[in-house]
């Protein structure tokens, strides 16, 4: 007896529930990853703030200031942008190429993401809302906002 050369029901359905597995452990690992890869993205964009904001201290003798008010890029903090007229003022183009943005896509929204403070002495940049974990000893951890924000501040401004 000779056998067909195709697949029968039976060995396609098992094919396809083989694959159903497989997928089902496959996307939350990669879901997982992607979140990490954005919370790297994020981490390193507090790093590059804190780096320019020092290299600005250094030439202008004080931090940007926005008289102790929070500017942002959500529309709740104003709405700014990332360039010269940005969330951070006077940080563009001199010390940083343009100031950064969250990776997702969907954020800044209302009231979610990238925010600064500043009264010249001292500072806060906030990323409100945005990171997608929480580890302990986080190095960027955000008395204010323990759950939903990293920051990076002067010891003064830490508890804002």
């Amino acid at each position: 007896m000779r056998r067909n050369s195709g697949f029968t029901i039976i060995e396609m359905l098992i094919v396809v529930a083989i694959l159903a597995m497989l997928a089902g452990v496959l996307v939350p690992v990669l879901e997982d990853s992607s979140a990490s890869a954005r919370d790297a993205r994020r981490a390193a964009d507090l790093k590059a703030v804190q780096a320019a904001l020092e290299a600005y201290k250094r030439v202008n003798g004080s931090y940007p200031d926005t008289s102790g008010a929070w500017q942002g890029d959500s529309t709740g903090d104003g709405g700014y942008g990332y360039d010269a007229t940005g969330y951070i003022p006077g940080l563009v183009p001199q010390f940083m190429q343009a100031l950064p943005k969250d990776p997702d896509s969907v954020y800044p929204d209302a009231t979610n993401g990238y925010m600064y403070r500043s009264d010249g002495t001292d500072y806060k940049f906030a990323l409100n809302g945005t990171p997608e974990s929480f580890p302990a000893g986080n190095p960027f951890f955000d008395p204010q906002r323990t759950t939903t924000a990293w920051q990076v501040s002067t010891p003064g401004g830490y508890n804002w």
